[in-house]
């Protein structure tokens, strides 16, 4: 069954008592946070601390998505804040495997993302040191985008290269994803879907958003 977690890069986080319990009772698996710094990405995104805010009051698995461009600088403080699996841009680094072991020492597990523009192939070198390989369907920076189908080669591709490989990675999508996006991811071959938007502004409510996902 496909994974599905929740970006919470737009949600109320004056209603987060609403949605938070909804996404608790939910069959989620778990919160994506979107940390900016205004330099690799035009955008702020959410503001640290309330990823430590939150910890204690859920025991969702928590996903942290670096868009800086000095990602080394942020490890120690995610994982002090309860991140428990660590995504950074192959694009902001010269020395990925550094950042990985780093990464590792700290407690978390590692991802590495590409961007709308980067080929699949960027990453090839790296998924045997990483829990998981995240494909950006949108530009990074910004939810409610459009999905941009060009992502679904890049799944296929890192899905053939893990398969025949039999390497331990799964492969992360994220940007645009709602149930008819989701359907032709899956069907590339993506293991976890990351959806906003899809969730948080479904007319049928949070709950019913992650079941038709998770049912794909």
């Amino acid at each position: 069954m496909v994974k599905v977690i929740a970006s919470v890069l737009n949600a109320d986080f004056s209603k987060k008592k609403e949605w938070l319990p909804q996404l608790n009772e939910s069959e989620i698996d778990g919160i994506q946070w979107d940390i900016m710094d205004n330099k690799y990405v035009p955008n702020t995104g959410i503001e640290k601390q309330l990823i430590g805010e939150l910890r204690p009051q859920t025991k969702l698995f928590f996903e942290s998505h670096l868009m800086v461009v000095d990602p080394e600088n942020y490890l120690e403080e995610m994982a002090e804040l309860g991140t428990q699996l660590l995504i950074f841009h192959i694009e902001t680094t010269n020395n990925p495997k550094n950042i990985i072991k780093e990464i590792n020492d700290f407690g978390m597990s590692a991802g590495i993302a590409i961007n709308n523009k980067t080929p699949a192939e960027k990453i090839f070198p790296h998924l045997d040191k990483v829990d998981l390989s995240l494909v950006m369907s949108v530009e990074a920076g910004f939810g409610g985008q459009k999905f941009n189908p060009l992502a679904l080669e890049k799944i296929s591709l890192l899905r053939k290269k893990i398969d025949e490989e039999a390497i331990a990675c799964e492969i992360e999508v994220d940007g645009g994803i709602k149930f008819e996006t989701a359907k032709e991811c899956v069907k590339a071959g993506a293991d976890i879907l990351v959806s906003g938007t899809g969730i948080f502004k479904h007319q049928k409510g949070i709950k019913e958003a992650i079941k038709e996902m998770k049912e794909l």
